[in-house]
């Protein structure tokens, strides 16, 4: 394996595709990988592998290096972190279970989000809200489409900036522990890498929850990642390197609904990582 992969790959281990929020179906995904010079890529949909499979054929078929994975969410200490799976049995009963029960707190909130604007008096009809259907090629979610399709809203940002915000912001579930989860991917045979550490929080409570998510077996972390600056990067490479961490890279891309992340952006080679073990995931 490792003689055909090479120093100057470029990598994207993290992307969304219809699955989850992303709006790039799996073969406009390759297409899109192709088009930007990724030679290893991972699709990692919220808390679903559901295009794993359909990804994998076709990358094989292009002669694409893939890993399949997933984005799982998890709580700790009343606050949300991501953690990245990597080359999990996508039949594990364990690890799928997890998988449904978040999307099943999801789907809960997004139905409590339509509720608390019909006690409001938004001219909404939950039953409508129920029935509705949306093209998963426009990217978000089903409440975030069916707003904006009832003029409420204009765009992601208007929805949590503005309609979702303030007192009447809607806290996210709280998901399955991230010990549990990191446990769950390696008894399914795979590896667990802690997602954009610098996503929303200080250099200091970065390094406090680092050590939390090393004693919990958390083996890597996504050091370049589109809301890292040069500075929270490197913070993450020292404390990876120090720590005998796997370095991963991910552009995070959503396809068209989230414009500002393109595929394989930051661009970086597999000569600046240290996927380590996580290469035995690769498949050609």
């Amino acid at each position: 394996m490792k003689e055909k992969l090479r120093d100057e790959m470029i990598v994207d281990l993290h992307m969304h595709s219809t699955a989850s929020d992303g709006s790039y179906t799996p073969k406009r995904l390759i297409e899109e990988v192709k088009k930007a010079g990724v030679e290893l890529f991972a699709l990692t949909d919220h808390d679903t592998s559901e295009n794993v499979e359909e990804v994998k054929k076709l990358a094989v078929k292009e002669g694409i290096a893939f890993i399949p994975g997933v984005e799982i969410s998890t709580t700790l200490e009343n606050k949300m972190f991501h953690v990245l799976a990597y080359g999990f049995d996508l039949n594990d009963e364990k690890l799928q279970e997890i998988l449904k029960t978040n999307r099943e707190k999801l789907i809960k909130k997004d139905d409590e989000s339509i509720k608390i604007l019909i006690e409001e008096g938004y001219d909404l009809e939950f039953e409508e809200y129920l029935r509705y259907e949306y093209d998963a090629a426009r990217g978000g979610w089903k409440t975030l489409n069916f707003l904006i399709d009832k003029g409420l809203v204009k765009d992601v940002s208007d929805f949590f900036g503005r309609l979702f915000s303030g007192d009447r912001k809607v806290p996210y579930p709280e998901f399955e522990n991230p010990k549990k989860v990191i446990e769950a991917v390696k008894a399914a045979g795979g590896t667990a890498v802690l997602a954009h550490p610098f996503y929303d929080v200080g250099t200091k409570l970065v390094e406090d929850t680092f050590e939390k998510f090393k004693a919990m077996g958390i083996e890597g972390v996504e050091c370049y990642h589109p809301n890292h600056n040069k500075e929270e990067t490197e913070f993450c490479l020292n404390y990876s390197k120090k720590n005998n961490l796997i370095i991963t890279a991910g552009s995070d891309c959503h396809g068209d609904f989230i414009v500002t992340r393109k595929i394989g952006t930051p661009r970086v080679t597999l000569k600046e990582l240290n996927l380590s073990y996580l290469e035995r995931h690769v498949i050609l």
